[in-house]
């Protein structure tokens, strides 16, 4: 039996102030536009939360109408009237190129100036965090902007090193969350074996843990650390990079945090066994890891997209403020059709909602144990 649950079931604490969040477009030419209109007018999303839409509110509201014309009759969009934006201008040139499902210079360009003023807004105290739509990177480098995506962007203008490509995502059926965080991301897989070293893996390790305590309040974590090749390189015989260091690596680790759970290098080909049986049975939870580190990005997000496809969330972690985004692309060749799922988006809001209250709550019990009046303001943080 199929158990509707999501980010949106849980209760709040009246004492926690509702999240101001900024969501912005992504690349106007996609999905994005719509995605965000039909999750904002669910009132589940909104209610828990301040919400600031960051894009140009022309292209929205065009949008809009083009979109409720093949929708007759269904409240599934907001119109863009009832919400805040924060309207980008874009030069009149550039406004007239952006045609839905077409991306272009024009809207990877427009994409780009929404992430930068959502940045800017948020690391000026005006936004507790960021719920990014998607974007194309081949657009951003048309447009002249050179980065591998959205999260190298954030990072760097947060002024940040270490940081972390997170996903998350609550299975419909259990209510168990699955979170994997990835140990490289953007890059060749010819690549990925280079670039794994010991230092890079106790980044991400210490970035995961972290974040697992902070956001998630878990202070114990089980923690599955996936194996490089098949087998986990089966004594040296498959791949020679879990004897040489990555089996060394783990077991300092594990020295050096007695208190946690470290398994591994699992076989990546079992890995995700047990992950799966949570997702869909009740009864197996208990096997399951509360994360898993991949080391490449397909190693990671092939099973992740397989159980969650339609509410997978990327969350950045080791920034300042919090950023989530669906787990999606820019799905262009759907674009202005008005056939895109939304659920993404919702759980991307939705968790950004958790994460805030999270580390408000420990703000909040700060103060109560520090001060005594428990009293909350944003602007401490």
């Amino acid at each position: 039996m199929k158990i509707e649950q999501n980010f949106f079931t849980k209760s709040r604490s009246p004492q926690l102030k509702r999240p101001r969040l900024a969501v912005t477009l992504g690349d106007p030419a996609s999905i994005g536009p719509e995605v965000v209109l039909k999750a904002l007018a669910d009132a589940a999303v909104t209610q828990n939360c301040e919400i600031t839409v960051v894009g140009t509110a022309a292209l929205l509201q065009s949008a809009y109408e083009e979109l409720r014309q093949q929708l007759p009759g269904e409240e599934v969009l907001i119109d863009p009237k009832q919400l805040s934006i924060l309207d980008v201008q874009l030069d009149g040139m550039t406004q007239r190129q952006i045609i839905p499902g077409t991306g272009n210079a024009a809207s990877g360009a427009a994409s780009f100036a929404y992430l930068e003023t959502a940045i800017a807004r948020t690391l000026a105290g005006e936004f507790d965090g960021i719920v990014t739509a998607p974007i194309a990177k081949s657009l951003w480098k048309a447009a002249g902007h050179h980065y591998p995506g959205q999260t190298e962007v954030l990072a760097q203008s947060a002024g940040v090193e270490k940081f972390g490509m997170l996903f998350v995502a609550r299975s419909p059926h259990t209510g168990w969350l699955l979170r994997t965080l990835l140990a490289t991301t953007h890059i060749p897989l010819r690549q990925v074996a280079d670039t794994l070293t010991p230092e890079l893996m106790t980044t991400k390790l210490d970035l995961l843990v972290e974040c697992l305590k902070a956001d998630f309040g878990l202070e114990t974590p089980r923690i599955a650390i996936a194996g490089l090749n098949p087998h986990s390189g089966e004594q040296g015989q498959l791949g020679t990079e879990e004897q040489q260091w990555l089996i060394p690596w783990l077991e300092q680790e594990r020295q050096k945090h007695p208190q946690l759970q470290l398994d591994g290098p699992v076989p990546p080909d079992t890995m995700w066994v047990k992950p799966g049986q949570a997702w869909y049975n009740n009864d197996l939870h208990s096997g399951a890891h509360d994360a898993y580190l991949a080391l490449y990005h397909d190693q990671g997000l092939i099973p992740v997209k397989l159980m969650a496809f339609d509410r997978a969330i990327n969350t950045t972690i080791g920034l300042p403020f919090i950023r989530t985004s669906p787990d999606h692309g820019t799905a262009f060749d759907i674009a202005g059709k008005a056939i895109a799922n939304a659920t993404s988006m919702k759980e991307a809001i939705g968790l950004a909602v958790d994460l805030v209250d999270q580390k408000s709550a420990s703000k909040l019990s700060a103060n109560c144990d520090g001060k005594g009046d428990g009293d909350l303001d944003r602007s401490d943080f």
